[in-house]
C-alpha cells in the first residue's frame, strides 16, 4: 500500500487488541516519514518478528524498527518515564538508532507516578471482593487518565524540571504516595535523560504534513475496549477509535485519510468482561496454542473464539474503515471448518437482537449465531491465495462493506501480501 504524501494513515485494532497491528505498522513504516503512537500505555504491546527475533514495544511507537523514519508519542499517551527509557536503552543495545533526533515525545504527555500504579493495584483488589474484577493490568494507567481529567497528573513538561516537579507534587501531596527520597531522585535521573526527547509533537507532525510527509498514527488495544464504545465498564481507560486518534496526536481529523482495521481471522480477549466468541476446550486449547495467545506485556493467556462479524460491522461504521489488515490465518491452516458470528439471539426472548449490545446485561445474554465456511490447508503459497481463504474473505467484505487490503500469512514482516 502507497501512503499519500501530506495526509496521513491510521492503523486501528478492531477487535480486544493483540490483533497484529505492530507487524503492520512496521511493514507501513518503511515508507513512512513519522511513525506516532497516539493513545494508551505500557497496558499494551506489540510483538513484531524481524529475521527471527521477536522484538516487543511497549511505549514505543513499532516503526522504530524501520531505519528511514522517525517516530513520536504523542499528547494522548500516558508515560512510566522508567519504563520508556528502559525500552530506548534496550532497542539501542538491538543495533537501532534511538537518538533525539529519531524519537519525539510530547511534552504534554502525562506521566505515570508510582501513586497510579498503587491506586490501580489497590482498586483491583477491591473490586474482586465486591464485584468482578476488570482485568486491569495494575499498570496505572487508568488512575493516570483520571489524574489527568482531575488536572492534577504531571507531564513530560513538569518532571523535565526538578524544582517544577517538586513544585507541583508539594501542590498535590497525594501523589507523593510511593516517591520517597531515593525514588524520586530516580525520577530526576531518568527525567534528565529523557529531556533531549522531550519537544512539541504536535508542531513536529504538522510540519510533516505541510511539507508532504507521509504520517502513519499507530492505535493500541483495540475499538472493543474504547472506554465510550467498548464492553463498558471491561474497557481500557482511553479512547481507542479512530476519531480520537487525531486528537492524541494534534492534527485536524480530515488529515487522515486511510484508516486500516486490523483483525486476526479469529478472535481473542485478554482480562474479564463480556466475549460473545469464546470458544471452549478441547478446541480453545488447541486454537491458543497454535496462536501463542498469551499476552505480550502480562504473559497471561487469552480467551479465544471464532471472529465476530457482528461487532467488527459496527466498530467499521463507528471508525470510518478504508480497508481492512486480517492477520493469523495461518493460524486456522488445517483447520476443517472455521466459524464465524454473522448474528445474536438474546436468551431473553430466543429472537435474533437487531440492535447492538449497549449494557453488560446485554452482552451477558447474548448468544452467538455462528455460520462455517470450509478451512484452508494453507493462506499461500507463491502469492497466491488459497480458493477458500479467498472465500472466507469474501464473506468478511460482503458482511461489513469494506475491503480487505492486506493478508498476513506468518510472523514475519516479510509473510504478508497486499490484495
Amino acid at each position: 500500500m502507497n501512503l499519500k504524501c501530506g495526509a496521513a494513515s491510521l492503523v486501528i485494532g478492531m477487535q480486544y487488541g493483540d490483533e497484529g497491528k505492530g507487524k503492520l505498522v512496521d511493514v507501513l513504516a518503511e515508507e513512512a516519514d513519522l511513525v506516532c503512537r497516539v493513545q494508551g500505555g505500557n497496558n499494551a504491546g506489540h510483538t513484531i518478528w524481524v529475521d527471527g527475533k521477536k522484538i516487543i514495544t511497549q511505549l514505543m511507537p513499532s516503526g522504530i524498527l524501520q531505519k528511514n523514519c522517525r517516530v513520536a508519542i504523542g499528547a494522548g499517551v500516558v508515560i512510566d518515564p522508567f519504563v520508556l527509557l528502559a525500552e530506548i536503552k534496550k532497542i539501542q543495545a538491538l543495533g537501532y538508532e534511538v537518538s533525539p533526533e529519531r524519537l519525539h515525545i510530547d511534552c504534554r504527555a502525562s506521566v505515570i507516578l508510582p501513586y497510579h500504579k498503587l491506586l490501580d493495584q489497590k482498586r483491583e483488589l477491591e473490586r474482586s471482593k465486591n464485584s468482578e474484577k476488570i482485568g486491569t493490568t495494575g499498570k496505572g494507567v487508568g488512575p493516570a487518565y483520571a489524574s489527568r481529567a482531575y488536572r492534577e497528573a504531571p507531564r513530560m513538561a513538569e518532571i523535565s524540571n526538578p524544582t517544577q516537579f517538586k513544585n507541583w507534587l508539594d501542590a498535590q501531596p497525594h501523589l507523593k504516595e510511593g516517591l520517597d527520597a531515593q525514588v524520586l531522585n530516580e525520577f530526576f535521573e531518568v527525567a534528565a535523560e529523557l529531556l533531549p526527547y522531550i519537544k512539541d509533537v504536535a508542531v513536529i507532525a504538522n510540519n510533516c504534513l505541510s511539507q508532504g510527509g507521509k504520517l502513519l498514527l499507530e492505535g493500541a488495544q483495540g475499538a472493543m475496549l474504547d472506554v465510550s464504545f467498548g464492553t463498558y465498564p471491561f474497557v481500557t481507560s482511553s479512547n481507542l477509535i479512530s476519531g480520537s486518534c487525531a486528537g492524541g496526536l494534534g492534527i485536524p481529523p480530515w488529515k487522515v485519510t486511510k484508516i486500516i482495521g486490523v483483525i486476526k481471522a479469529y478472535s481473542t480477549r485478554v482480562g474479564n468482561g463480556p466475549y460473545p466468541a469464546e470458544l471452549s476446550d478441547p478446541l480453545a486449547s488447541e486454537l491458543r496454542t497454535r496462536g501463542n495467545e498469551f499476552g505480550s506485556v502480562t504473559g497471561r493467556p487469552r480467551s479465544v473464539g471464532w471472529l465476530d462479524l457482528v461487532a467488527l460491522r459496527y466498530l467499521s461504521i463507528i471508525n470510518g474503515m478504508t480497508g481492512l489488515a486480517i492477520m493469523k490465518a495461518d493460524v486456522l491452516a488445517g483447520f476443517d471448518r472455521v466459524g464465524m458470528i454473522t448474528a445474536y439471539k438474546d436468551k431473553r426472548t430466543n429472537k435474533n437482537r437487531e440492535d447492538y449490545p449497549m449494557t453488560i446485561q446485554d452482552w451477558e445474554n447474548v448468544e452467538p449465531i455462528v455460520e462455517f465456511v470450509e478451512g484452508w490447508s494453507y493462506v499461500m503459497k507463491e502469492n497466491k491465495v488459497h480458493k477458500n481463504y479467498v472465500q472466507f474473505l469474501k464473506k468478511i467484505e460482503n458482511f461489513i462493506g469494506v475491503p480487505s487490503i492486506y493478508i498476513s500469512a506468518g510472523a514475519e514482516r516479510s509473510a504478508g501480501l497486499w490484495l
